[in-house]
């Protein structure tokens, strides 16, 4: 899938030293939406979730072939499950090892959706959800585990080139509510799947509150994972 002589990877190694589901987002899952040990077992191990010291989930972008492109820092409330936005709300690996010497100053990196090596793994007739965010796609998976979900990560980055790992799958995608009309638009003029569906679940429910507040999907998943837990 990836072609270019110029594409840098990282060495495999850092993701398996960083496994783990200790970060806050994961005992945010645990303690708040009682997610199972086993259900958060096979989210580690299906999106290769890596935890720094002091709290921060990394989402590691494997493309299709399972190389290692880098990897996206977050930080999120433990109580909340919302991203902490103060101090460096975003980090990335390869600027890391760049700032300690470890990586030369002209590497560079081309992001691919996050899950992609999942589109290399799992059966090709299984179809693909497609999101925003990281921390949407790892709660669709625990909703919907039936759908193979990656993300964009971030609104601006639903590009082409970010589409090729798509082609001949069926997408169902899932736009932030701010972002609907535009995706629609883009999924009509550069997608490469053989069936795209653009979901208007939150365009036709969404209040006016909630549009002002720019939910997302993920929003409409975490109250389903509490409204399970408090029926079980």
């Amino acid at each position: 899938m990836c072609h270019s002589d110029l594409i840098h990877y990282l060495p495999f190694d850092y993701v398996v030293s960083s496994w783990s589901m200790e970060n806050d987002f994961f005992r945010f899952l645990r303690e708040k939406c009682r997610v199972s040990t086993a259900e958060l077992e096979r989210l580690l191990c299906r999106y290769l979730i890596g935890s720094t010291r002091d709290g921060g989930i990394i989402y590691w972008q494997l493309d299709f072939n399972g190389n290692v492109r880098t990897g996206k820092v977050m930080y999120y409330d433990a109580n909340s499950g919302h991203r902490i936005k103060t101090g460096m709300a975003v980090d990335w690996i390869h600027s890391r090892l760049k700032r300690k010497g470890l990586l030369p100053e002209d590497f560079a990196i081309t992001q691919c959706l996050f899950g992609e090596h999942l589109l290399h793994s799992d059966d090709i007739g299984k179809a693909v959800a497609l999101v925003e965010s990281e921390k949407t796609a790892l709660l669709g998976s625990l909703v919907f585990p039936d759908y193979v979900w990656v993300a964009v990560g971030g609104k601006a980055n639903f590009k082409p080139e970010r589409m090729v790992a798509l082609c001949n799958r069926t997408v169902i995608i899932f736009p932030d509510v701010d972002a609907y009309d535009e995706w629609k638009e883009k999924s009509r003029r550069f997608f490469l799947p053989k069936r795209v569906i653009v979901c208007d679940l939150l365009e036709r429910q969404s209040s006016a509150t909630e549009r002002g507040a720019k939910i997302d999907i993920g929003d409409w998943l975490i109250a389903s994972l509490i409204e399970r837990a408090n029926f079980s």
